[in-house]
């Protein structure tokens, strides 16, 4: 089975993409191939959905149906073990790039019908630990980072199927203040959208 294998080239692109964080709030290297893609696709339509809460915190809408938690297994667990691995490969060269060694923990999967509204502007928790990955498995819309809560200065971040999106998270060196976890959202869905999220969770207090 060649699928989900950690190989050189890919180590590299990997490896130039979370470096790049240290002078940008996200990566979108092309990571995954088409057949991985496809195993992901396949694998996250046969997932139950519920409708996501219409309104979260700071007046961010929410047009989706989501399957969280979703389970980490099959497919899913190869590439989130693959993420895990090529995070271990950098970690060992560079020290205290991370606060922890990266376990993805949360996994969730969101569908976007055609024609929603996406999702407003927003931060990802405090909870989330090192990296945030994204990853669109099919469909079309706009991913896009800002500076505020208003769209200032947006930018759309490339996240066709097969392109790995890698957000800086609390935790990771670059991100010199937790406060400066990029804004984000999703909008111009064009005929819906598939996608879903690997994250460290921070673990809880016994």
């Amino acid at each position: 089975m060649h699928d989900f294998h950690l190989e050189k080239n890919r180590m590299h692109v990997f490896k130039t993409a979370v470096l790049s964080l240290r002078d940008a709030n996200f990566a979108s290297p092309l990571f995954f191939t088409k057949t991985e893609i496809n195993l992901l696709c396949r694998e996250a339509r046969a997932l139950p959905f519920r409708q996501a809460q219409p309104s979260l915190g700071k007046n961010v809408f929410q047009d989706f149906s989501i399957c969280f938690p979703a389970p980490i297994k099959n497919s899913f667990k190869r590439a989130a073990q693959m993420l895990e691995q090529a995070c271990q490969s950098i970690a060992r060269e560079h020290q205290n790039l991370f606060e922890s060694e990266v376990k993805i923990n949360d996994f969730a999967v969101q569908n976007y019908p055609a024609d929603s509204r996406g999702i407003g502007i927003h931060k990802d928790g405090l909870r989330y630990r090192n990296l945030v990955f994204i990853l669109t498995l099919d469909g079309q819309s706009d991913l896009f980072v800002c500076s505020d809560r208003y769209g200032t200065d947006r930018q759309i971040v490339p996240d066709e199927p097969g392109r790995l999106v890698i957000l800086p998270a609390p935790g990771l060196a670059y991100l010199g203040q937790a406060d400066e976890r990029p804004l984000h959202g999703v909008d111009n869905v064009v005929g819906g959208r598939l996608s879903i999220g690997f994250r460290q969770q921070q673990d809880q207090p016994a």
